[in-house]
């Protein structure tokens, strides 16, 4: 630990361009499903812009404090923190209501299993959920836990952006499905380059990461179509209702 903060205080900037990149995908990949819509007039219900609102202002938040972090101005990045945690706070009720709503667009259009999505859903509003309350615990006593972890709260939203591609790629389930997580860990595999880099061996953090992440990357497309799933996700949305 003493050699990564030596060398944190070289101001690495690994978190703050990964943050960038992260950002410009995340734009471009509602630009086609959710800003040119509304641009041009499409309805959409209320929630879906409180929900844009909040996501986009996360990301932001995210990508500023990295730039803060990687300058040197530690003190103005505690600053926002408490901004941090009051958009982390909001994802989980607003993704649950997101969730909601989008399954009953599916039923309204007439889709057989308006359930099937939900699953990605559940499991993308979770792994962020617990990679983000981890962050925010380590956050006093463990920098280099919390970066990491908070890194990995954003690949969480990374890859349910990266998911509007789908429509440019040959449909084959399971396997198109799970694109969009895998590809957005592809920055696990770059933070674990880091970590070999500047303490000599992957952060026990990044391996909590990869073992929240890419189980569910692989597993959730395999079972959405599932006769377990199928019979589960009308209990769960009651639930959720």
């Amino acid at each position: 630990m003493a050699n990564e903060g030596k060398r944190t205080r070289g101001r690495s900037r690994f978190f703050a361009n990964s943050a960038l990149v992260m950002l410009a995908l995340v734009v471009a990949s509602f630009s086609f499903t959710y800003f040119y819509p509304v641009a041009t007039g499409a309805g959409f219900a209320p929630i879906f812009h409180i929900h844009a609102v909040v996501f986009f202002g996360w990301m932001l938040l995210y990508a500023y404090q990295t730039q803060m972090v990687a300058a040197g101005r530690v003190a103005r990045h505690r600053e926002w923190g408490l901004a941090g945690i009051a958009l982390s706070s909001l994802m989980l009720p607003l993704g649950v209501a997101l969730m909601i709503a989008a399954a009953r667009r599916r039923m309204l259009a007439g889709n057989p299993y308006p359930f099937d999505n939900s699953l990605f859903n559940i499991a993308d509003i979770a792994s962020f959920a617990i990679l983000m309350t981890a962050s925010i615990a380590a956050v006093t006593r463990h920098a280099d836990w919390h970066r990491r972890l908070t890194f990995g709260a954003a690949l969480a939203l990374v890859g349910p952006a990266l998911s509007r591609w789908l429509v440019f790629v040959p449909q084959t389930p399971p396997w198109s499905d799970m694109l969009p997580n895998l590809g957005a860990e592809i920055f696990l595999v770059a933070l674990a380059v880091h970590d070999w880099r500047t303490i000599g061996r992957v952060h026990p953090a990044t391996w909590c990461i990869a073992a929240v992440l890419v189980p569910l990357a692989v597993a959730v497309p395999m079972l959405i179509t599932s006769d377990w799933w199928r019979g589960m996700g009308p209990m769960v949305m009651k639930l959720a209702v």
